[in-house]
């Protein structure tokens, strides 16, 4: 099985519509609000300052949000556009 985790939080303008578009492609995830806990936060930020596709990210001083772990790749989303593509090439629909 395939593992999915999406970080983001209900008041960023991009993460509810990106866990929306995960949903009604019936992909399966763990969502990780990054304000719900201190922990929750430093784990997400140990990603995103580690990730090398957060380079500009971090450069911007951004937070990041959304983004998506997918067995261990992360991936900065770039809205629900994006999540169509994402199911397509890491075939997220197959176990």
């Amino acid at each position: 099985m395939r593992k999915i985790v999406l970080y983001g939080t209900p008041t960023c303008g991009d993460c509810p519509p990106v866990k929306e578009a995960l949903t009604q492609a019936g992909v399966t995830f763990a969502f990780v609000d990054v304000c719900e806990s201190v922990g929750s936060l430093k784990k997400y930020l140990k990603i995103r300052d580690t990730a090398e596709s957060h380079a500009m990210v971090r450069e911007k001083h951004s937070v990041g949000i959304p983004t998506i772990v997918i067995d261990g790749e992360v991936i900065l989303v770039n809205g629900p556009d994006h999540v169509k593509e994402l199911v397509e090439t890491y075939k997220l629909l197959e176990e």
